[in-house]
């Protein structure tokens, strides 16, 4: 992992955050997304009575790199990155000029909104997957070239929002015994 320029704490509230990722909403979710056995969202009770939630994250900018991440509220902002602008509740990570790999949107302490993505992950067994999003969509480029959309979707209550992967994923097994 490579070393970070920017730390700073974001402002998660007492209330399970809703997370937006790129068009799908997910609330009251453990783990919202995760690609096979990594968490891309984590959401954990306070660590104290009347604490805030808190909020671990994974971001990977177009190249696969690690960009942003999210540890408990505190977010980290590595070197790999071109660019990294955080002006009132918005994080923008640029991996080249004029090239945004993440706009981070937290515009309440119970809302954090993924409203642009260009971000390639690389699994340990399965390959690549890509994800493109905007406002309005989520688009998942799997490693067998399928291509799947996400539109308007909502997932509320679950242990594992979106979980991309296989059967394998300790996520599935572990929703599968539940």
């Amino acid at each position: 992992m490579g070393s970070y320029v920017l730390k700073r704490v974001l402002d998660i509230g007492k209330v399970h955050p809703k997370i937006i990722f790129a068009g799908t909403t997910l609330e009251n979710c453990q783990v919202p997304v995760a690609v096979e056995n990594t968490p891309l969202f984590e959401v954990k009770e306070a660590e104290e009575p009347g604490g805030p939630f808190r909020l671990s994250a994974n971001f990977y900018n177009s190249q696969g790199e690690l960009s942003l991440q999210i540890i408990d509220n505190e977010w980290r902002a590595y070197t790999t990155n071109w660019d990294v602008e955080a002006i009132g509740g918005v994080i923008t990570v640029r991996d080249n000029p004029g090239h945004i790999s993440l706009r981070l949107v937290v515009d309440s302490p119970e809302r954090v909104v993924v409203d642009k993505l260009d971000m390639y992950l690389v699994d340990t067994y399965l390959g690549g997957f890509r994800f493109f999003g905007s406002p309005e969509k989520l688009v998942v480029e799997l490693p067998n070239g399928n291509r799947n959309e996400y539109s308007g979707n909502l997932g509320n209550c679950c242990k594992v929002g979106l979980l991309f992967g296989t059967t394998k994923s300790r996520y599935f097994i572990d929703a599968m015994q539940s």
